[in-house]
This record gives C-alpha cells, sequence and structure tokens, in this order.
C-alpha cells in the first residue's frame, strides 16, 4: 500500500485522473465471475463504490498529478483515520477517549504545519484535494462499520462497479475527448503503474489485510498502518527522487505522532 502511491505517480504521467480511475477498477472487474457478491445491500456496496473507490481516488490522483508528492500523499491520506473517530462520535455517539482526543489534536497540528508552508512539496490546492479523498473514505468507513463480517476483498471488487463509467463520463466532460486513445498511447511503465495499483494494491493488499485481521485482534493489526506513509516517503525517494523539506519532516512526524496515539488502545486488567 506504500508502495502504491509511487506506482499512482508514474501512473499519472501518461493518464488524467479521472480517468485513471476509470481504468483502474475497470482492470478488477473480471474477479467479479470468481468472487461472490457479499450478502448485504446493493446500497451499501453503491456506496461504499462511490465513496471510498471512486471519491477517495479522484480527489487523490488529482492532488497527484501537479499539486502533491507521492510520499506526503501516502501520509495526509491517513487523515481518514481521525476522521473517521470524529465522524462516528457525531454521527452514532460512539465514545472517543482521552488518547484518541489528543491524537487527534495532535494530528491537525501537523496538518497545520502543512497548512502554514503550503508550496513545496504540496500545493494548498493540493492540500485541500488529499483532505477531501481522506474525508470521502472516513464517510465510507462509516458505511463500513454498519456492514458487519463480510469478505472484504469481495466487498471491493463488487463496489468496484461503480467509478468506471462515471469517472469515464467526467474524463470526456474536462480531460479529454478521445480517452480511447490516450489509453491507447500508454507505455509499458504506464501500464505496469496502472496494473499495479489495481491488482497488486487492492488484491493482494486487502487479501492480507482481510487474513490478519481474521487470525489477530484488530488492536494488534491495525497500528501497523501507520508503516503505510513510512513505506511511501521511502519508495518516493528512492524511485522518483523525492525530498521532504525540514517542515515537511516536522508535519509529517507530528501527524504521525498524534496517528498513534489514535491508535493505541488500553490494556484491559486481567
Amino acid at each position: 500500500w506504500g508502495s502504491n502511491f509511487t506506482a499512482m505517480k508514474l501512473a499519472l504521467e501518461e493518464v488524467p485522473p479521472f480517468l485513471f480511475v476509470a481504468l483502474r477498477f475497470a482492470i478488477l472487474l473480471p474477479l467479479l465471475m470468481v468472487l461472490k457478491r457479499p450478502a448485504i445491500g446493493w446500497g451499501r456496496i453503491i456506496a461504499i463504490g462511490a465513496l471510498i473507490n471512486m471519491a477517495q481516488f479522484a480527489f487523490l490522483f488529482a492532488a497527484l498529478r501537479a499539486d502533491a508528492s507521492a510520499g506526503l500523499a501516502s501520509l495526509l491520506i491517513q487523515m481518514q483515520a481521525p476522521m473517521t473517530i470524529l465522524l462516528s462520535f457525531l454521527v452514532f455517539g460512539e465514545r472517543v477517549r482521552r488518547l484518541q482526543t489528543v491524537g487527534l489534536i495532535v494530528a491537525l497540528a501537523g496538518l497545520g504545519v502543512f497548512a502554514s508552508s503550503a508550496g513545496g512539496a504540496v500545493t494548498g490546492l493540493g492540500l485541500a484535494l488529499i483532505l477531501a479523498g481522506a474525508l470521502s473514505w472516513a464517510l465510507g468507513n462509516l458505511v463500513l462499520k454498519r456492514v458487519g463480517p463480510v469478505n472484504t476483498l469481495a466487498l471491493f471488487i463488487w463496489a468496484s462497479l461503480i467509478p468506471p463509467l462515471p469517472m469515464l463520463g467526467l474524463s470526456v466532460l474536462y480531460e479529454t475527448p478521445a480517452p480511447l486513445a490516450t489509453i491507447a498511447a500508454m507505455s509499458a511503465q504506464g501500464w505496469m503503474a496502472v496494473i499495479y495499483v489495481a491488482l497488486a494494491s487492492t488484491v493482494l493488499g486487502y487479501s492480507i489485510w482481510g487474513a490478519l485481521l481474521a487470525r489477530h485482534p484488530a488492536a494488534s493489526v491495525t497500528p501497523f498502518a501507520l508503516l503505510i506513509p513510512v513505506v511511501g516517503v521511502a519508495v518516493a525517494a528512492a524511485i522518483l527522487g523525492e525530498t521532504l523539506t525540514p517542515r515537511d519532516l516536522l508535519g509529517g512526524t507530528v501527524i504521525l505522532a498524534g496517528l498513534a496515539l489514535v491508535q493505541i488502545r488500553p490494556r484491559r486488567p486481567r
């Protein structure tokens, strides 16, 4: 998942954002023949497809196109975690622990560092787009919280039915009148990047994540999501040559500290 952001950046050199979203999820549709539809209503599948699969990546890809580095995008999109906690409190009345409240405040402080220095590895527009993507993901998480235990991989593959046609339509309206010609002109590197994003990230990533959650307590598994931006920054530096300013490093460290506090769960006495 961390290296996924570098692959996105490489693909966006050849494919505009909306068309990339359409292509990414269209590649997954043949898997519908081997994965049974989860036993949930179509309304929730459509909501997850619209919020997590479509809106999140439309905003994220638009930011990565020209307004954000891959490394920082992998970090800033993780603001979905505190957003989910806050929305769960507002919508469902879920209790927010003291450490989570502190973590939310710390993460927002780190975000303020980026907002005050936008223009380096992320512009003001890029920051807004990534936060919109994180909010879309968080809203989708609210739907997921009411789905119950399902095959996560199958759910996201069936939700992949939603993005292709709307994103293709938006691409024709705002990006390119000849999307098929754009796709036909893609290089081998572009195709490899798109396939990596579609298959390695979604299929392999969710399969491993789902298997871990099935075998171990969520409190033991979910903190490892904090490694996503660490890997994201490292891979972007190695492959794309991205560098971070001291202020970027400060803001990223503060956000990671806030996310770590959000993830901490108190030990229960025996």
